[in-house]
């Protein structure tokens, strides 16, 4: 696999993009431009991000665009649905979004959920736009027949953010349940994720926004106390291994003798290890081999897409625990999922 690589483009009506605040995009426009020089489009996140779009357009940039206005974060405060879709279609916005809505977890009935649903999806039949749900993972883990059922009568497309504290795919059944609405919902885009959206795309959505930063890989409400580490470390995508890990793990593995290195041109064969010091940037680094994987994917014939992402995560499984490697023994709940569930 190499990013770099011109593949057959088969099938490849699916598409994937790095998601980005608003805040980032002012702060860093330099990432937004990396980040469409590999992937499709640019996912921006934020009420700001109509105005983020402006600044580039303005510089020059003129790639497709999606906003996640993250109105399903109680923090925000975004307009009506009409307002926020007219803001997007200024912004020449490549579809249109409703603002978001936040679906708890409820163990004991599934009422609320439908009803609010059927609600959104009246709404984006009304404005031509795509319904954007921020789900807690336990409805896609333990209720998958509910949510398949519900979105499908919706009949709309829809967006779906993942919530957790962590990890959402790390639930029992949720990435059974993620492939499950993937094959079966059709206008189907996973925003806000991980690595674990290109397993979707692999089994039939139509697009995966992919964070590069914690915060932007799910969608934590406060009452879920969201986990966080002390300090300031980077996290690396290592492709070997299929997940993401502190670079102070990464160097701790190489002083051990275990050095790991990316082989493809953004690295040179260089060890991930060197992204311990602060002055080196791991965003390109993560960005093209993020790229790699979903490439991979979506320039394979769509009937291959499935064996192909699976395949890849099994030889990531056989890595872990190797005599005389120092670093992880085992492979996280998510990884672990995607192989035996």
């Amino acid at each position: 696999m190499n990013a770099f690589t011109e593949w057959g483009r088969h099938d490849r009506p699916a598409t994937f993009s790095f998601y980005m605040t608003a805040h980032r995009c002012k702060s860093r426009p330099d990432l937004a431009w990396s980040a469409v020089n590999l992937a499709d489009k640019l996912t921006i996140a934020g009420p700001k991000g109509p105005a983020a779009a402006d600044r580039l357009r303005a510089s020059g940039f003129d790639s497709p665009i999606l906003f996640d206005g993250t109105g399903y974060d109680s923090r925000q405060d975004l307009p009506r649905p009409d307002v926020w879709v007219d803001r997007q279609r200024r912004a020449e916005a490549a579809c249109h979004h409703l603002p978001g809505i936040f679906l708890p977890w409820d163990k004991d009935c599934s009422e609320a959920f439908v009803g609010v649903v059927q609600e959104q999806g009246r709404i984006a039949g009304d404005l031509g736009a795509t319904m954007l749900l921020a789900i807690d993972a336990r409805w896609i883990g333990k209720r998958t027949d509910v949510v398949v059922d519900t979105l499908r009568s919706a009949d709309q497309a829809v967006a779906l953010v993942l919530a957790h504290r962590a990890d959402p795919l790390s639930v029992g059944g949720a990435v059974s349940g993620l492939r499950r609405i993937a094959s079966q919902v059709e206008q189907l885009s996973v925003f806000r994720s991980d690595h674990g959206a290109i397993g979707a795309l692999a089994y039939g959505a139509d697009h995966a926004s992919i964070g590069l930063t914690t915060t932007t890989r799910h969608f934590a409400t406060a009452q879920m106390r969201p986990s966080r580490r002390p300090g300031t470390d980077s996290r690396i995508f290592v492709s070997t291994l299929f997940d993401w890990f502190l670079v102070s793990d990464i160097a701790g593995w190489t002083a051990a003798g275990s050095d790991v290195v990316c082989d493809l041109q953004c690295c040179d064969g260089r060890s991930l290890g060197r992204f311990i010091d602060p002055d080196l940037d791991a965003n390109w680094h993560n960005m093209n081999a993020l790229a790699d994987v979903a490439d991979y994917v979506l320039n394979a014939e769509v009937i291959d897409r499935r064996s192909l992402f699976i395949e890849e995560c099994q030889n990531a499984t056989l890595r872990y625990g190797l005599a005389g490697f120092k670093g992880p023994e085992n492979p996280k709940p998510q990884l672990t999922e995607w192989v035996f569930s």
